[in-house]
């Protein structure tokens, strides 16, 4: 398909997401419910993993669960496009056949919790230590005393590398620079010009293949921040244009079209088939090496002039308010987060559970990342990083930001003028 066509349907979809968000508060009213279901319940949870063996291990909690409630069920589980997450997720919500369970990002957090789509946890979670989260991790998901969704994911960005491309090229792995204290974003773009020149190969691959559009925020974050930069700020500072910004996201700009080191808009290389030198990734993309042909590394990103500046994709699960069984999909959320299942998940996601997360288990809960890659990459990263901004208006900062976005993608782009335009979306929203 056209790559403009697919990104005017996105858009198209986008939307009409900012109109049912807008809605949504006006129709949040959850059914009423029976506490005590007679016979099988059929639950539905969304997510944006397609990954067999995550779905396997997310219905064994809802089987868990069953079993500790005394009860049947049947999960279905419906994995939508991470590019088309929220808008499809949000027109399901409105129907009477919404899932009964679902992902959200961070990012969309203040946008779902307002929209009252969202069911309230606290009493579903009571009986599963909700103490032990950590109240950092809790803050974006609450609001007025109330809950809204449990984070069940806070994975840091890191890099994975090609150690055979590396070879290739006469380098040094990242693991080894970032010991000298030199893995920083310059070497980063002389490593990757170097990669490409001796090697033939992209050096890099951006987030998902999608840092151009539906990941661009987690694509630039990295560079952007530890230059001194950002996007906005909690108080509504907008940063996007700011001297810092500009510079990192030309270096960026700069490696995709004066060196062609990374891998272009619409090209589909990917580094998980051994097409690109390096990615930026997060634990639960570490499975998909499984089988690799390839030897494989990972480490941290690379600091800026302002030094390291971890980003960290966030993710919670919450309950439909609008859904047949509230009360038992708000326990059944708990039961999702509990200790044991955050456990079974923290080599897949990091946890936002503190008694997790401070255990040597947890270090050594991947198979495939030694505990120094895990203690480097995540377990520092997650207590010095920062998550992507939000806002109870991102719906409509995204669709307009991300059109004024495209501009950037050519070789002539003037970056410091298309930022300023990106700036005065960001400043109608967020001031």
């Amino acid at each position: 398909m056209n790559l403009k066509h697919t990104k005017g349907v996105v858009r198209t979809l986008a939307l009409l997401l900012v109109l049912v968000l807008s809605m949504s508060m006006a129709f949040s009213q959850g059914a009423a419910e029976s506490t005590t279901p007679a016979g099988p319940v059929a639950m539905t949870i969304a997510t944006w993993t397609s990954n067999a063996d995550q779905i396997a291990l997310l219905d064994s909690f809802v089987q868990g669960f069953a079993k500790e409630k005394g009860i049947e069920i049947k999960a279905t589980f419906e994995s939508i496009p991470f590019a088309e997450y929220n808008t499809k997720l949000s027109l399901e919500l409105q129907g009477a056949s919404g899932p009964d369970l679902f992902w959200v990002l961070e990012t969309a957090a203040p946008a779902f919790i307002q929209s009252g789509l969202l069911a309230k946890l606290n009493d579903g979670m009571k009986a599963y230590d909700p103490t032990d989260i950590s109240s950092d991790a809790l803050e974006l998901w609450s609001k007025g005393g109330n809950v809204y969704a449990i984070p069940f994911s806070t994975s840091p960005f890191f890099i994975l590398y090609n150690k055979d491309l590396f070879a290739k090229a006469g380098l040094k792995t990242p693991e080894q620079y970032a010991a000298e204290g030199t893995w920083n974003w310059e070497t980063f773009r002389t490593v990757s010009k170097t990669i490409k020149d001796k090697t033939g190969v992209w050096a890099l691959q951006t987030v998902d293949g999608q840092g151009y559009d539906a990941r661009i925020l987690h694509n630039l974050a990295p560079m952007v921040r530890s230059y001194g930069g950002d996007f906005w700020t909690e108080d509504g500072k907008v940063l996007v244009n700011s001297a810092e910004s500009v510079a990192a996201v030309t270096l960026f700009h700069n490696m995709v079209y004066q060196d062609a080191s990374v891998v272009p808009p619409g090209n589909q290389s990917d580094f998980f088939a051994g097409n690109a030198a390096m990615t930026i990734g997060q634990i639960s993309r570490v499975s998909k090496l499984n089988g690799a042909t390839f030897a494989w590394g990972l480490a941290p990103m690379p600091a800026g002039p302002k030094g390291e500046s971890p980003v960290i994709g966030q993710a919670a699960i919450g309950a439909n308010s609008k859904g047949k069984n509230v009360a038992l999909a708000s326990e059944l959320v708990g039961y999702m987060t509990n200790k044991s299942s955050v456990a079974a998940m923290a080599g897949i996601w990091p946890p936002a559970r503190k008694s997790v997360l401070e255990s040597e288990a947890f270090l050594t809960s991947n198979k495939s990342v030694t505990k120094e890659q895990m203690q480097l990459a995540v377990a520092d990263s997650i207590k010095n990083g920062r998550v992507l901004p939000s806002h109870v208006k991102y719906p409509q900062i995204e669709v307009e930001s991300k059109m004024i976005f495209d501009k950037l993608w050519n070789a002539n782009a003037n970056v410091k003028a298309i930022l300023d335009e990106v700036a005065a979306v960001y400043a109608k929203y967020t001031k």
